[in-house]
């Protein structure tokens, strides 16, 4: 994929924006295939430039991009993608079964769990 800002971010500021792809899709009852595309072509680039394995624990992140390099940090607000990723996996038009939606799939439950444990293995119970 290629990305034309110097920003790439799934947190704050840019979380809308993928999160409304896949609803105004499904929210449109499937019509406006644009919306899907664009959904698709995103998800294609977060897996080839963005998801990460933090070390040493191997949790799966979606790091931010600024002017063509990796920032090593989620914002809290990247934890809609698990749910996101999911929906999008399960009303895949290529089907459930086919090998994008079950790489999506995979990577909700990842985020998913990368999420509880930013919560689970704070002291205070709340994120950092």
């Amino acid at each position: 994929a290629y990305f034309s800002n110097d920003k790439v971010s799934f947190g704050a500021m840019g979380d809308s924006t993928y999160e409304y792809m896949i609803k105004m899709w499904l929210q449109g009852g499937r019509k406006e295939q644009k919306y899907r595309d664009m959904w698709d072509h995103s998800m294609s680039g977060v897996h080839e430039q963005l998801l990460q394995k933090s070390s040493p624990n191997g949790l799966s992140y979606i790091a931010v991009r600024v002017s063509g390099r990796i920032d090593h940090k989620m914002d809290h607000l990247v934890c809609f993608m698990g749910g996101a990723l999911a929906i999008g996996a399960y009303t895949d038009p290529l089907g459930f079964d086919s090998l994008r939606a079950q790489r999506d799939l995979k990577t909700a439950k990842a985020l998913t769990y990368t999420c509880y444990q930013m919560y689970a293995r704070s002291k205070t119970g709340i994120a950092p």
